[in-house]
């Protein structure tokens, strides 16, 4: 039952049932894999932004959001490319804006980039947030990547098509206090194990011959920090050799596990919570918002998270941040936002649109359907 504090990056003890449960709610029944590349979600999901007048863009970096009167009315962009030439703040500062005005703004990269990058530091809402006496929660731990490159079909090597995780011992919150102390010389208290190629339908087209498998740990930010302000790709010897001992332990894992890929991996490559900075744009590193404890749901901190709502007219959340963290905790939050912009009639249109749709599929599967059996059972669905 405590399998899944994997997917909330926080160790038993400390750890909020509700985020526990949402976890094991989203696997009860399985999980699902996209046929194809997994950016074939943010393929689809664009296509139909497009196709109602909106607009993806790629290459833009959000540089702060505009206030107006008290009010989110836009944001500033830069290219990407540009700020990533920069070697310095002065340079960074040169680089050119566009601004881009909405009526209204939904942020989904967490509250913490939200009130310590995007806003103006002089709002008091930001100087609230920033006050220990008005805010007790902190952003999500990070964790630790190994993805490796194997030789051979998985078929022919035999690789489970299921989900593998490792515990080190039953006493997990012990593992976790003695893995923090020391994570080069202690096992990590828990790794997923998984192979996309597996799981992917047209994998062998796409790389005959090649397996893949990431495995994933957790990691501390605090444990990198003083790296991070090195060249991405160049933080030195030093990083490099801390990174070789924690690939050490995951390969050990890996071999125990599925002793068939030995001697099998081609190539291999650790992420740590500073490649989550780096790429996703993560605070310090946390992987899932805000951390998953009971003390997010006190009365100090609904202005900060669980809702999609902020202080400031035009302003909400989305995703982990306006709910709770795992798959479907950032997929409900995205519901929660989009009925929070919309309103009352606006969330019921909705709600009509997705049953209507989801009854269509419905009777496709089973034409003796009717129109009405679709949307009740459509309902029933919706709801388990």
């Amino acid at each position: 039952l405590t399998h899944p504090i994997g997917d909330y990056a926080v160790q038993p003890r400390e750890a909020t049932f509700a985020a526990h449960g949402v976890t094991m709610s989203h696997y009860m029944k399985g999980g699902a894999y996209t046929v194809g590349a997994t950016q074939n979600v943010s393929i689809r999901l664009t296509s139909v932004c497009r196709s109602f007048g909106g607009e993806a863009l790629i290459d833009a970096t959000v540089r702060s959001i505009i206030i107006e009167n008290g009010r989110a009315v836009g944001v500033r962009v830069s290219n990407t490319d540009e700020l990533e030439e920069c070697k310095s703040e002065e340079e960074i500062a040169k680089v050119s804006t566009v601004e881009i005005r909405a009526r209204n703004i939904v942020c989904a990269t967490s509250v913490y980039n939200l009130y310590t990058k995007f806003l103006p530091q002089d709002l008091p809402v930001v100087k609230k947030f920033h006050d220990s006496r008005t805010r007790t929660i902190r952003q999500s731990n990070g964790h630790v990547f190994l993805f490796c490159k194997i030789r051979g079909d998985a078929e022919e090597i035999g690789l489970p098509d299921h989900n593998l995780w490792y515990f080190n011992g039953y006493d997990l919150d012990d593992a976790f206090d003695k893995y923090f102390k020391n994570p080069t010389e202690v096992r990590p208290p828990t790794v997923y194990i998984g192979f996309p190629c597996t799981k992917d339908a047209n994998w062998k087209k796409r790389f005959p011959g090649i397996s893949n498998c990431i495995l994933i740990s957790d990691g501390l930010y605090e444990w990198f920090e003083k790296w991070a302000d090195k060249p991405v790709r160049n933080r030195g010897e030093d990083y490099l050799e801390f990174k070789d001992k924690l690939t050490h332990h995951l390969m050990e894992i890996l071999v125990d596990f599925v002793p068939q890929v030995k001697d099998r991996i081609e190539y291999y490559h650790l992420g740590t919570p500073l490649s989550e900075v780096t790429f996703l744009a993560s605070y310090r590193g946390g992987s899932y918002g805000t951390q998953c404890v009971p003390n997010m749901f006190a009365a100090v901190n609904r202005n900060w998270t669980t809702t999609p709502y902020t202080e400031i007219k035009g302003l909400y959340l989305s995703g982990s941040d306006a709910f709770l963290p795992s798959v479907t905790g950032a997929m409900y939050g995205g519901c929660l936002s989009a009925c929070a912009v919309l309103g009352t009639f606006g969330t019921m249109r909705l709600g009509h649109a997705i049953l209507s749709h989801l009854a269509k599929r419905l009777r496709e599967e089973n034409p003796k359907l009717s129109r009405t059996e679709s949307y009740l059972l459509a309902i029933s669905k919706f709801m388990e």
